[in-house]
Formats: structure tokens, sequence, C-alpha cells
């Protein structure tokens, strides 16, 4: 039986999840969170898998639009189906990924994730470790405890760190979003290695339901400014009553 303590601490455990963005992506712009889609409900996306804005192939002329999803489910896990192109030619075939969180973030301890993308014929599968931690979430816990100053929301200021393998070559991850309002996130977040990218963007929540996220990329190897650009429309909902709004 749980003693008093510990009933407030889960409660505010419990409160500290991000309600208004709940429609918002369970990743950053580029790399995974421990964040998770909630039992019973399916999250479906849209994006560019061709982020380029360079003359060669901007996504302007080929956007190799993507289609992708995330199922929550029970035991702090979710797995989602994605269709890809395996080349230039667009040729598209199914990926699998689940995510699992063994570590729920508390007061010291970081949020906690791994997981395993690219599953399925013609890609190469990739591994992640990350771990995000809420610098104002001590702050964030008092004020939702302080009953009379319960109209005033403090915004949540998180910092993700990580580690991917693809193949033989292993990638440190980097992010950070921060929540402006109920209806905006700031979202910025690195891969190191010279194919791939620093982004900053941010996610606009129109509802519990739906969101779009914008990002801009410059290349680690690359001399311009911006070398790719984001776009990703997504779309939550509960399995059991897809038409409730």
């Amino acid at each position: 039986m749980k003693t008093a303590p510990e009933l407030v601490r889960a409660l505010l455990l419990v409160g500290l999840l991000p309600l208004a963005a709940r429609a918002s992506p369970t990743g950053l712009n580029q790399i995974p969170t421990p964040d998770l889609v909630p039992w019973k409900q399916l999250t479906l996306q849209l994006a560019n898998g061709n982020m380029a804005v360079t003359p060669n192939l901007p996504v302007w002329r080929a956007p190799q639009v993507e289609g992708q999803s995330q199922f929550g489910l029970p035991w702090n896990m979710e797995a989602g189906l994605d269709v890809a192109p395996i080349n230039a030619q667009q040729d598209y075939r199914p990926e699998l990924n689940i995510k699992w969180v063994p570590i729920n973030e508390d007061y010291y301890v970081p949020a906690t994730a791994i997981g395993v993308t690219q599953l399925g014929v013609g890609f190469t599968p990739s591994y992640y470790l990350i771990a995000s931690k809420t610098l104002n979430y001590a702050q964030i816990a008092y004020q939702k405890f302080r009953a009379h100053h319960r109209n005033i929301k403090l915004r949540g200021i998180r910092l993700m760190a990580g580690i991917q393998g693809t193949g033989n070559a292993w990638r440190a991850l980097v992010g950070s979003d921060v929540e402006v309002n109920d209806h905006f996130i700031v979202e910025a977040d690195w891969i190191s290695g010279a194919q791939n990218s620093v982004s900053l963007g941010g996610v606009l929540v129109f509802n519990q339901h739906d969101s779009v996220t914008l990002a801009l990329l410059h290349g680690n190897d690359q001399v311009r400014l911006m070398t790719g650009v984001l776009l990703q429309l997504t779309h939550t909902f509960d399995v059991t009553d897809p038409f409730t709004w």
C-alpha cells in the first residue's frame, strides 16, 4: 500500500505529462525521445523524406513523402509502421520500429528509452539509447502542488542526450525542447557525423489531435547556412473512439 508521500509523488508524476502537447510527435525534429503515444492511441504522420534544398534534387522537386504511424502499447512501449523509399527511384517498402521506456523521469533521474528502427527488407536496422531531463522539473512539481497558484503554469524545458548505432557507425544524439505555451513547442537537435545535421524548428499544436512540425536543417559538413527543411503533419486519436474530439 502506498504511503501518503508516495501517492503525492505519483500524482505529481502523472500531472507533469504534457496534456496540451499530446498531439505533437514522440520525437524531436530528427532524434527520438522517451515520449510515448498513450496506450490505445494511434498517431499518423506524413513527412518529406527528402529534406534537401540544394540544387541537385531539392525537396520541392522530389519530396519523397513518407507515411508514418505509432501505436501506444502497454508496459511503457510503442510500436510503429512506416512506409519509406529505399533508393532514389522511390521504391517504397514498409519498416517497423519499437520503443521501450524502462525508466520514467523523477526529480533526479532522467527518463530513458531504448529502441530500434528501420526493421524491414532493404533497410539497415538502427538502435538507440536516449535520455531526457526536465530542467525545471522540481519547480513544475512544486507549482502544481500549490493549490492557490494553480492558475499559474510553468513551462517545461528539457534536454536530451543519447547514442544511435546504424551498421558499424555510432553517432551522438543531442536535443532540447521548450514548451512556450499550450500550442507551441520549440525544438532543436543534432546528430554527429559528416552526413548528418543540426536542426531548429517548432511544433504548432492545434488541439489534442493535430499538430504541424516545421524545422530548418544545416548539414554538419556544409558551408551554406540552410541545407534542408522538414515538414511533418501529425494526427493522433483513440482507436477505441476515433471520432471523439
